[in-house]
């Protein structure tokens, strides 16, 4: 399955959630926020939502600072 994440083309071997998807790339879920095809995703919806061919993901790291 193909995706663009975060601008770049990548492969998926088999469909998976978002939360799935997070963990393979070793991301914390509490530590991101994604947008799917230009719409902002509630981080308690991830492990229903099944990411599909062609899905544009944004994946933003939540950082601290001051």
């Amino acid at each position: 399955m193909r995706l663009t994440v975060n601008g770049k083309v990548m492969h998926l071997a088999h469909e998976m959630s978002i939360s799935e998807f997070l963990r393979s790339r070793g991301l914390v879920e509490a530590l991101v926020a994604v947008e799917r095809n230009l719409d902002w995703t509630s981080r308690e919806d991830w492990p229903a939502i099944m990411l599909q061919e062609d899905d544009r993901l944004e994946v933003v790291r939540i950082m601290a600072g001051g």
